[in-house]
């Protein structure tokens, strides 16, 4: 039976246990040629659903061996060019699951994770923020990281601004310590709810302590 069979579509299921059943089942088995062939069904375009299924399917193998998965960096980064979101968004997904092994061809990738982010979905910008703090931990892309992060947190809806402060809070190179601290301290006006007032301000303490 053709791997795509066990997806959730074939059975006309609307949840994602079926296509976490064929990730494990493709992790157990070590199975390349299962990934070539959902890799292959999904370039054949079938039906949007069936399209998504696959590609849920990929991010799933991702989080649970994302070496499985290295090799079809170029053809997630081509997804992210896909009409349908929930393409997108698994593409973008499983792209995050594998970025500390794919940090040069995702740093290479960054404009089209960066245009993908901007029209995409809160799953979408969530997961390409966090391949932009994964490159952003590698020494050699620190500095041109710096300033596509800063970026991306001047525009982050505010109820998303405390975590992606926090990511990059974590890894922090303190060189770039005034850098982030007038970053926040730009949005301090944007933020109004108190709950996320409340936690920017933490992470601004946070910071000044670093000083």
């Amino acid at each position: 039976m053709p791997i795509q069979d066990n997806l959730a579509y074939a059975s006309d299921r609307n949840d994602q246990e079926p296509n976490k059943l064929v990730a494990k089942q493709i992790v157990n088995a070590g199975g390349q040629k299962q990934i070539e062939a959902l890799v292959s069904f999904i370039e054949s375009r079938p039906k949007q659903r069936a399209q998504a299924d696959a590609i849920l399917a990929l991010a799933y193998v991702g989080e649970l061996a994302p070496k499985l998965l290295d090799a079809q960096a170029d053809f997630l980064v081509g997804e992210l060019k896909s009409s349908i979101n929930r393409v997108i968004f698994g593409s973008m997904i499983a792209l995050a699951h594998i970025a500390h092994l794919k940090q040069e061809e995702l740093f290479d990738a960054l404009p089209q994770i960066i245009d993908a982010m901007d029209t995409g979905t809160v799953v979408t910008r969530d997961h390409g923020y966090r391949i932009m703090i994964t490159l952003y931990q590698d020494n050699r892309f620190q500095e041109d990281m710096l300033p596509l992060i800063q970026e991306q947190l001047m525009k982050a809806p505010s109820n998303q601004l405390g975590q992606y402060a926090e990511r990059l809070i974590d890894v922090l190179n303190n060189s770039h310590l005034d850098a982030l601290i007038e970053t926040l301290e730009e949005r301090v006006d944007d933020v109004t709810n108190e709950h996320h007032v409340k936690r920017l301000n933490k992470n601004l303490k946070k910071l000044y302590k670093r000083r």
